[in-house]
């Protein structure tokens, strides 16, 4: 009962414990971009390297508020060429809130046809290995994401 007790409090510890996104400082780039109406992000977000691209995906899905889901389709709508980019970020990461951020794009990819997921392997290999990893709140919404990609090719 005591073990089951502690198990409980640290648990709540746990998922209580949360990055404060708050305390993150944007660049001046990010700072300047999240300060345009969405439509104009949307017009803007092209311009910027893939780099840059993938700065402002992640800090507006992540740090503003609401988030900045829109900019998923625009970061998509560029096709094959943002795969090899973001499979290194995916590899790269350790947090699943930036998992699941990456699989969002990829399902968009999927969802607009301009890339055939059936044809890489490894990448199916990756995504699956990486929600199945996942033990956080995102595995779920993650999951569903990542069937898109399975239903589309």
């Amino acid at each position: 009962m005591l073990n089951k007790i502690i198990r409980s409090l640290i648990l709540l510890i746990l998922f209580g414990c949360v990055s404060n996104a708050a305390d993150v400082k944007p660049s001046k780039m990010a700072s300047d971009f999240f300060h345009m109406p969405s439509s104009d992000q949307v017009k803007q977000f092209k311009n910027h390297r893939l780099d840059e691209q993938y700065e402002l995906f992640i800090f507006g899905n992540q740090v503003v508020h609401p988030p900045a889901t829109h900019l998923a389709t625009s970061f998509a709508e560029q096709g094959p060429i943002i795969v090899p980019f973001l499979k290194s970020k995916l590899k790269a990461t350790q947090e699943e809130i930036t998992v699941r951020d990456i699989v969002l794009v990829l399902s968009r990819l999927a969802q607009l046809k301009l890339y055939d997921f059936s044809k890489d392997e490894e990448l199916m290999g990756l995504l699956d290995k990486r929600v199945n990893d996942m033990h956080g709140i995102w595995k779920k919404t993650t999951r569903e994401m990542i069937s898109v990609i399975h239903s589309v090719h």
